[in-house]
Protein backbone atom coordinates (compact mmCIF):
# COMPACT_ATOMS: atom_id res chain seq x y z
CA UNK A 1 0.00 0.00 0.00
CA UNK A 2 0.99 3.75 -0.31
CA UNK A 3 -1.36 5.37 2.04
CA UNK A 4 -4.24 5.00 4.45
CA UNK A 5 -7.28 4.76 3.04
CA UNK A 6 -10.94 3.47 3.69
CA UNK A 7 -11.17 0.77 1.93
CA UNK A 8 -7.85 -0.16 3.08
CA UNK A 9 -9.05 0.25 6.82
CA UNK A 10 -12.27 -1.81 6.21
CA UNK A 11 -9.92 -4.61 4.50
CA UNK A 12 -7.56 -4.32 7.61
CA UNK A 13 -9.70 -4.83 10.20
CA UNK A 14 -11.67 -7.77 8.64
CA UNK A 15 -8.32 -9.43 8.33
CA UNK A 16 -7.89 -8.94 12.04
CA UNK A 17 -11.17 -10.51 12.73
CA UNK A 18 -10.50 -13.46 10.35
CA UNK A 19 -7.10 -14.01 12.00
CA UNK A 20 -8.77 -13.56 15.88
CA UNK A 21 -7.93 -16.99 17.92
CA UNK A 22 -5.61 -18.30 15.77
CA UNK A 23 -2.16 -20.52 17.26
CA UNK A 24 0.35 -17.69 18.25
CA UNK A 25 4.06 -17.19 17.80
CA UNK A 26 4.49 -16.83 21.27
CA UNK A 27 2.86 -19.93 22.83
CA UNK A 28 5.85 -21.81 20.72
CA UNK A 29 3.64 -22.50 17.75
CA UNK A 30 3.76 -20.95 14.18
CA UNK A 31 1.33 -18.58 13.37
CA UNK A 32 0.35 -17.56 9.59
CA UNK A 33 0.13 -13.71 9.98
CA UNK A 34 -0.75 -10.90 7.73
CA UNK A 35 1.61 -8.14 6.99
CA UNK A 36 0.56 -4.71 5.35
CA UNK A 37 3.90 -2.61 4.15
CA UNK A 38 3.30 0.52 2.94
CA UNK A 39 5.87 1.98 0.55
CA UNK A 40 6.19 5.24 0.77
CA UNK A 41 8.65 7.84 2.17
CA UNK A 42 6.00 10.33 3.74
CA UNK A 43 7.35 10.94 7.54
CA UNK A 44 3.97 11.04 8.72
CA UNK A 45 2.79 7.99 7.61
CA UNK A 46 4.37 6.00 10.64
CA UNK A 47 2.14 7.89 13.00
CA UNK A 48 -0.73 7.19 10.94
CA UNK A 49 -0.25 3.67 11.01
CA UNK A 50 0.30 3.97 14.77
CA UNK A 51 -3.17 5.95 15.42
CA UNK A 52 -4.69 3.47 13.01
CA UNK A 53 -3.43 0.05 15.32
CA UNK A 54 -5.10 2.20 18.34
CA UNK A 55 -8.43 3.78 16.96
CA UNK A 56 -9.11 0.51 15.74
CA UNK A 57 -7.61 -1.89 18.17
CA UNK A 58 -6.11 -4.35 16.05
CA UNK A 59 -4.22 -7.54 17.24
CA UNK A 60 -3.81 -9.34 14.59
CA UNK A 61 -2.18 -7.48 11.64
CA UNK A 62 1.32 -5.87 11.29
CA UNK A 63 1.70 -2.26 10.00
CA UNK A 64 4.92 -1.17 8.58
CA UNK A 65 6.51 1.01 6.30
CA UNK A 66 9.32 0.75 3.91
CA UNK A 67 10.66 2.01 0.38
CA UNK A 68 8.60 3.42 -1.97
CA UNK A 69 9.83 0.47 -4.13
CA UNK A 70 9.30 -2.00 -1.71
CA UNK A 71 12.23 -4.29 -0.83
CA UNK A 72 13.15 -6.71 -3.72
CA UNK A 73 12.55 -10.12 -2.45
CA UNK A 74 8.56 -8.97 -2.05
CA UNK A 75 7.95 -8.14 -5.92
CA UNK A 76 5.89 -4.77 -5.28
CA UNK A 77 4.15 -3.69 -8.66
CA UNK A 78 5.39 -1.00 -10.04
CA UNK A 79 2.89 1.51 -10.02
CA UNK A 80 0.37 -0.54 -8.11
CA UNK A 81 -1.34 1.08 -4.85
CA UNK A 82 -1.80 -2.10 -3.27
CA UNK A 83 0.69 -5.61 -4.01
CA UNK A 84 -1.04 -8.56 -1.95
CA UNK A 85 0.91 -11.92 -1.66
CA UNK A 86 -0.34 -14.82 0.82
CA UNK A 87 2.21 -17.32 1.05
CA UNK A 88 1.51 -20.51 2.90
CA UNK A 89 3.61 -22.34 5.66
CA UNK A 90 6.18 -23.49 3.08
CA UNK A 91 6.63 -20.02 2.20
CA UNK A 92 4.84 -20.42 -1.20
CA UNK A 93 3.11 -17.81 -2.59
CA UNK A 94 -0.41 -19.11 -3.22
CA UNK A 95 -2.22 -16.05 -4.38
CA UNK A 96 -1.18 -12.56 -5.63
CA UNK A 97 -3.30 -9.37 -6.67
CA UNK A 98 -1.95 -6.07 -7.59
CA UNK A 99 -4.54 -3.01 -7.83
CA UNK A 100 -4.00 0.62 -8.95
CA UNK A 101 -5.23 3.35 -7.00
CA UNK A 102 -9.25 3.14 -6.24
CA UNK A 103 -10.05 -0.34 -7.20
CA UNK A 104 -10.10 -1.52 -3.72
CA UNK A 105 -13.27 -2.68 -3.64
CA UNK A 106 -16.16 -5.01 -2.01
CA UNK A 107 -15.00 -7.50 -4.52
CA UNK A 108 -11.77 -7.27 -4.61
CA UNK A 109 -12.16 -7.19 -0.52
CA UNK A 110 -13.83 -10.72 -0.66
CA UNK A 111 -10.89 -12.15 -2.94
CA UNK A 112 -8.67 -10.66 -0.55
CA UNK A 113 -10.33 -13.13 2.39
CA UNK A 114 -11.17 -15.84 0.42
CA UNK A 115 -7.34 -15.92 -0.42
CA UNK A 116 -5.97 -15.82 2.66
CA UNK A 117 -8.83 -18.07 4.37
CA UNK A 118 -7.27 -20.73 1.92
CA UNK A 119 -3.83 -20.50 3.77
CA UNK A 120 -5.24 -19.76 7.54
CA UNK A 121 -6.17 -22.78 9.64
CA UNK A 122 -10.19 -22.40 10.58
CA UNK A 123 -10.52 -21.78 14.12
CA UNK A 124 -10.95 -23.78 16.36
CA UNK A 125 -14.17 -24.10 18.14
CA UNK A 126 -14.20 -24.85 22.02
CA UNK A 127 -15.16 -28.42 22.77
CA UNK A 128 -15.06 -29.71 19.11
Amino acid sequence: MREVSDPLTSLVKQIDEQLEGRPSHRNGERKLGVFVIFCSDDPKLGQQLQDLLAKEKLKNVVLCTTTPTGPPRYRVTKGADLTMAVYNIQRRVTANVALEKGRLDAKETKAILEAIGRVVPAKKIAGK
